[in-house]
């Protein structure tokens, strides 16, 4: 593939995982309401995912499912260390903060994950991806801004533990994986996470048959367009374009999850909300644009 064709598909891979992840929020609340738990949800999420991944590989492309121990190992470590550790301090940190406070300190992944780039990595940052990472910044904080509440200090501490970890999984797969197809390593990534979350939680999972059918559509879509496309399309992202610069792509999911609230929830979009979302994506322009 051209080398200016693969970099544009990487970010429109990105984009479009940043877009899923973007309805986790509207699938979860709705969810929420009916009384399903964090764990709850968050179980069937990956149990779903799982399965339906599983089933599919199966029956359209067995090949998928063989790759080495090493692959396999790295796959089950980031579901394990990375993303159910990410998901377990996300949601401690809601249950002790206000959920813009948290979704900030969850965001602080991207300047996380630029610093070790840069460093680290030797992924030199240009001056337009500087500027793109300090307006999203300052984009999502208009776009969150409001009531920043802290019931438990230890909740502040999930919030930034979330950020690493999901940082670390950032950076782990975009330096390990590049030559994993996504859709393997998505297969062993969201089983282990749905192993760990289930172990960890001890989710009432039968609670769930005698809730709502709405019920199952929302972790239908939690488990297909929030959880196996993104994960996915990440990374194949992360194959094409550099970590630092993914991570930057991946902050239209807040703008989307605020744009998907106000059209399902039926919550209204402020002009200060406005004003933020019009920032990060000018901040996206500018990161997509920026010359190494």
């Amino acid at each position: 593939m051209d080398k200016s064709l693969r970099y544009i598909s990487g970010l429109i891979c990105v984009l479009l995982a940043g877009a899923g992840f973007g309805f986790i929020g509207v699938f979860s609340r709705l969810c929420f309401r009916t009384g399903l738990s964090v764990g709850d949800v968050l179980a069937w999420r990956f149990i779903l995912a799982a399965a339906l991944l599983w089933i599919a590989l199966i029956l359209f492309k067995p090949k998928l499912i063989q790759l080495s121990l090493g692959q396999i190992f790295v796959s089950i470590a980031l579901g394990v260390f990375g993303y159910a550790v990410f998901s377990t301090f996300y949601f401690k940190a809601i249950e002790g903060l206000s959920v813009p406070l948290a979704v900030l300190l969850l965001y602080t992944f991207p300047i996380l994950v630029n610093i070790v780039a840069h460093f680290f990595l030797h992924q030199k940052m240009a001056r337009g991806q500087v500027l793109s990472l300090l307006l999203a910044s300052v984009g999502l904080t208009i776009l969150l801004w409001g009531p920043l509440e802290v019931h438990k200090f230890s909740a502040v501490l999930f919030g930034f533990g979330s950020a690493l970890a999901y940082a670390i999984y950032v950076l782990v797969q975009g330096e390990v994986q590049k030559s994993v197809p996504p859709l393997s390593s998505s297969l062993y990534v969201i089983t282990s996470t749905a192993v760990t979350l289930v172990l960890f939680h001890h989710p009432h999972l039968m609670g769930v048959f005698s809730k709502p059918h709405l019920v199952w559509w929302c972790l239908l879509g939690l488990a297909t367009v929030s959880t196996i496309m993104p994960l996915t399309l990440f990374l194949a992202g992360l194959q094409r374009i550099p970590s630092g610069q993914a991570s930057i792509i991946a902050m239209i999911e807040p703008v989307v999850a605020t744009i998907a609230a106000g059209f399902f929830l039926n919550e209204s979009l402020s002009a200060h909300q406005s004003i933020g979302a019009i920032l990060i994506l000018a901040a996206l322009i500018i990161n997509a644009v920026a010359k190494k």
